[in-house]
């Protein structure tokens, strides 16, 4: 890391004149807290498997060069995130794990491979890639950035990704060696977590025009998965700016066939459920806007195990699966994405000039586990520069009898568990 800052502090003060490229120095501070409702302590004996709470203090900087010729630009970054309060140190210890349950939040580290659990990492180099942007035609990005724009991978890849336009097609390919989360929330090096060891690919085509677009892609996992889909959205009105009606209406399928595995193969980090040859996942989203008001409702089915390879890699749905516990699978993942999982969800909200509300309503049913879930959010922008948001969350979980919560036995009667929880955040950028 001094190494990279040193070449960094290098190019700021002896290339940026001679060359004349833009030279930034950004980042942001960041506290996050999440308080769980249910704070018993650990008791598999008594059916008792309580809600984590943890906080977090985070510090990014960033190294940014830009233009160094026309379009082409160059990021340097690293990452900070320190526990500052794990609940589960008193709340109590499950097996599986060696060490304190809330750095399977923050700081979690199975090697570059995802296979071999090792101790928790605090810092990681998050950003370091070069981005070459050709007029809006052409684009490639290579080393470790964040991602946008894909249905089924979200956060930060360690590879490359491209895209090619003309006129109103673009092509899009990525490689991922490895994956990473580095948030307030959420801090996980990069490695290959979900994917037993292996690296990813996925590909697409896209049309859009007159609002509409219709993208076909494809996600592979060698030696696991093969998994075509598709994206069709339709936006009556793509400029929106706050002033009438606009309606959006998304439709999300992916299709994944399972190979080279065995028939008792599981899933890696949902439900321990056996994977199959094949299944699907269905997404509809309808969004209305009327003004600065916004409602809609989302339909999200799994027919069976559609997301244990990829789903939990990212996903369309946009709201947090990871609202459970730690002591179960996931850790704290959301039966939304298990097996044959079946959800609803209803929302409303305005967006006013700093402050944003919403309010979401979400029914869940799958052969594992029930949810019923109403949740708050509110955000507000102080300026530029500082922000905060706000979540409060009533969350209900009927796992049924015969499975499993986390390491314990499976269940000899249907359990019931609050998972009810509020999360805030506050960051300030630089």
């Amino acid at each position: 890391m001094k190494k990279i800052f040193k070449i960094a502090l290098f190019c700021t003060t002896f290339l940026t004149p001679f060359f004349g490229f833009d030279f930034e120095l950004t980042g942001q501070t960041s506290a996050f807290s999440k308080v769980g409702f249910d704070g018993r302590k650990y008791n598999p004996q008594k059916n008792i498997y309580p809600t984590d709470s943890y906080a977090t203090i985070l510090g990014e900087m960033d190294f940014e060069f830009k233009n160094i010729t026309k379009g082409l630009d160059i990021v340097i970054g690293g990452m900070l995130n320190a526990l500052v309060y794990d609940s589960t140190i008193h709340q109590g210890q499950a097996e599986g794990y060696p060490y304190n349950f809330g750095t399977q939040y923050i700081g979690y580290w199975a090697g570059h491979s995802g296979l071999d659990v090792q101790s928790p990492r605090f810092f990681m180099i998050h950003n370091a890639y070069i981005n070459y942007n050709y007029e809006g035609v052409f684009g490639l990005k290579i080393g470790r950035y964040e991602t946008d724009g894909q249905d089924w991978f979200t956060a930060f890849n360690q590879g490359g990704e491209f895209y090619a336009k003309y006129k109103d097609f673009k092509i899009w390919g990525m490689f991922s060696d490895a994956r990473a989360s580095a948030y307030n929330d959420w801090f996980w090096d990069y490695g290959r977590f979900y994917t037993q060891g292996e690296p990813l690919m996925s590909g697409g085509i896209e049309f859009s025009k007159y609002g509409l677009s219709i993208s076909p892609y494809y996600y592979y996992i060698p030696n696991s998965m093969n998994a075509p889909g598709f994206n069709i959205t339709y936006d009556t009105n793509p400029n929106f700016n706050n002033i009438g009606l606009r309606s959006k209406t998304t439709i999300v399928m992916l299709f994944p066939f399972y190979s080279n595995i065995s028939p008792e193969t599981t899933d890696v980090i949902a439900f321990n459920e056996i994977l199959g040859k094949n299944a699907q996942s269905l997404f509809i989203r309808q969004q209305f806007y009327y003004n600065n008001y916004n409602f809609g409702g989302i339909l999200y089915k799994n027919f069976g195990n559609a997301n244990g390879r990829i789903g939990v890699y990212g996903d369309p749905i946009t709201y947090n699966i990871w609202t459970g516990s730690v002591y179960d699978f996931g850790p704290a993942l959301s039966n939304m994405v298990g097996k044959d999982a079946l959800s609803g969800f209803l929302y409303v909200g305005q967006k006013l000039d700093k402050f944003d509300w919403q309010i979401l309503g979400r029914l869940t049913t799958s052969p594992r586990a029930d949810e019923q879930s109403l949740a708050l959010y509110l955000s507000y922008a102080f300026n530029e520069k500082i922000d905060a948001g706000f979540k409060l969350e009533y969350m209900q979980v009927n796992t049924h009898k015969g499975y499993q919560i986390g390491s314990a036995p499976p269940l000899e009667s249907e359990n019931f568990s609050d998972r009810s929880h509020l999360m805030m955040h506050i960051t300030r950028k630089f």
